[in-house]
């Protein structure tokens, strides 16, 4: 759980929670949120070995952040938030861990899920950092 709880420390920021409050999640969101709120899931975890152990082994992991919420402006508006938060993050500790670094990798267009009415869209970050 070292790249879920991470992610759980770097989001937990009063300028997120003052637009999803505590509807986030990991992976999924409960039955009967509100919206907007914000998923997230790991989609891989690489060990990446070396010899310099004096600094300790790190590990690159990705990991899906997804707004939901019912406008496209809402989306947005997240989204830049989880950027500001995540984008560019270096040599910060996080639950323990040290982050070294965190960046943007891929993001998806605005999609709309027309049986539930909501907006969302999905990025990546990758996320390296010492284990």
């Amino acid at each position: 759980m070292g790249p879920e709880l991470i992610i759980a420390a770097l989001l937990s920021d009063p300028s997120l929670t003052a637009l999803v409050g505590d509807r986030i999640a990991t992976p999924m969101l409960p039955t009967n949120t509100a919206y907007p709120a914000l998923a997230y899931q790991l989609v891989s975890h690489v060990p990446q070995p070396h010899l310099d152990t004096d600094e300790g082994q790190y590990a690159t992991a990705r990991v899906q952040i997804t707004p939901l919420a019912v406008s496209i402006g809402q989306v947005k508006q997240i989204h830049g938030v989880v950027r500001a938060l995540l984008d560019h993050k270096r040599g910060v500790v996080a639950a323990g861990k040290t982050v070294i670094t965190c960046r943007l990798d891929a993001s998806q267009q605005v999609q709309k899920d027309t049986d539930i009415g909501l907006w969302y869209q999905h990025a990546d970050y990758l996320i390296t950092y010492y284990e």
